[in-house]
C-alpha cells in the first residue's frame, strides 16, 4: 500500500457533522467571552450565532490550545473574506473556517483542520467591542462547529492565522522578510490592508531568486478568473491557492521575502493564513501498524454492534 492510500485508510470516511458547543461565559460589550471546546475532536469550522447587527462589534476571534493562541482573526477580516470569496452570509452569524471545503482535493480541504488531543485544553475566545448604535441592548452568543473524530495520526499540522503590521518608509520599493520563516511553516494566503498604502506590484522571493511576480492588474484578474473573487476595495489579496489546491499551492516560508511597489509611506496591516507541521509524518512501517490497528478497531466495533 502506498503512502497516500495508507493515509486515506487511516483517515477513514471524512464526514463532518455539526455539534452545539458549550454555553459561552462572559458575554457582554467591552468584554471577552469564552467557550470551552471539547478536546479529542477535529474541528473543521466554527460558527458563532449572535443577535448583533454590526460585524465589527466582535473585534477578534481566537482559538487557544493549552494556553497558546493557535489561530485568530478580526471579525472584520473574516467578513471581508466571506464577501470576497462569495460565501453565504446571514446577519449576526459569523464563521471561522478551518478546513477549506472549496478546495479541489481532500488533502487541501483538510490541511488546515484543527486536530485536538484528548488531553488538550481548547478554548474559543470572542472579544466584544462597545455596543454599536444598531446593536441590541444585551448581546447573545451561541457556538456550533463541524467536527470529525480524531484519527490515529493525531495532530500532525496546525492551522495558522494571525496579523502582522509592516511599515513602508516611502513610495517605491518596500521589502518585507517573512518573519520566522522555516521549512515547517507554510503560507496559503496573505491579505494586505490598503487604508494607508496602495500596492501596484508584488515580487515573491526565496533567497535571491524571484519565484512569483505579479502586477496588481495580474493579481486582481487571476483572483476573479480562477477563484471567482469579488474584489473588495481597500484590500489586496495574494492567494497562492487560488487555482484550488490548498496543500500543493501553499508556499514554504523558509527564506521567503517580498518586494512591493507602493505609492507612499504608511502601515500595511497583513493577515496571514496557512499551516505548520508540528509532528513528523509516520514512517511506512509505522503507517502499516496504524492501518492494522485501525482495521482491528473497526472490526471490534462492528462485532460489538
Amino acid at each position: 500500500m502506498n503512502l497516500s492510500a495508507a493515509l486515506a485508510k487511516i483517515m477513514g470516511k471524512m464526514q463532518p457533522t455539526m455539534i452545539q458547543l458549550e454555553g459561552a461565559t462572559g458575554v457582554a460589550y467591552n468584554e471577552e467571552a469564552t467557550i470551552k471546546l471539547q478536546a479529542g475532536l477535529v474541528y473543521h469550522s466554527i460558527e458563532l450565532e449572535t443577535n448583533l447587527k454590526t460585524v465589527s462589534t466582535i473585534e477578534k476571534i481566537t482559538i487557544d490550545v493549552n494556553g497558546v493562541p493557535v489561530a485568530y482573526a478580526s471579525n472584520k477580516i473574516l467578513d471581508m473574506l466571506d464577501k470576497a470569496y462569495q460565501k453565504h452570509q446571514a446577519e449576526g452569524r459569523f464563521v471561522f473556517d478551518l478546513s477549506k471545503f472549496e478546495y479541489r482535493t481532500s488533502q487541501g480541504i483538510y490541511q488546515t483542520q484543527l486536530a485536538t488531543e484528548i488531553t488538550d485544553v481548547v478554548t474559543l475566545q470572542v472579544k466584544f467591542k462597545a455596543k454599536d448604535a444598531a446593536d441590541p441592548a444585551v448581546p447573545t452568543l451561541k457556538g456550533k462547529a463541524y467536527v470529525t473524530n480524531l484519527t490515529p495520526l493525531g495532530r500532525v499540522y496546525l492551522p495558522t492565522r494571525y496579523e502582522l503590521t509592516q511599515q513602508s518608509a516611502a513610495a517605491g520599493e518596500h521589502t518585507w522578510n517573512f518573519p520566522a520563516g522555516n521549512t515547517r511553516s507554510f503560507v496559503q494566503r496573505l491579505v494586505f490592508v490598503e487604508n494607508e498604502v496602495s500596492i501596484s506590484e508584488i515580487r515573491v522571493k526565496r533567497g535571491s531568486r524571484t519565484i512569483h511576480r505579479v502586477m496588481r492588474s495580474d493579481l486582481d484578474f487571476g483572483l476573479e478568473r480562477y477563484a471567482g473573487v469579488n474584489l473588495q476595495a481597500g484590500y489586496c489579496i495574494l492567494d497562492f491557492t487560488q487555482i484550488g489546491f490548498g496543500a500543493e499551492g501553499a508556499l514554504s516560508t523558509a527564506g521567503l521575502s517580498f518586494e512591493f511597489v507602493v505609492d507612499g509611506a504608511g502601515a500595511i496591516k497583513t493577515y496571514v493564513e496557512g499551516f505548520k507541521q508540528v509532528k513528523e509524518l509516520p514512517t511506512p512501517a509505522q503507517l502499516a501498524q496504524l492501518v492494522q490497528a485501525n482495521a482491528a478497531n473497526d472490526a471490534f466495533a462492528a462485532n460489538a454492534a
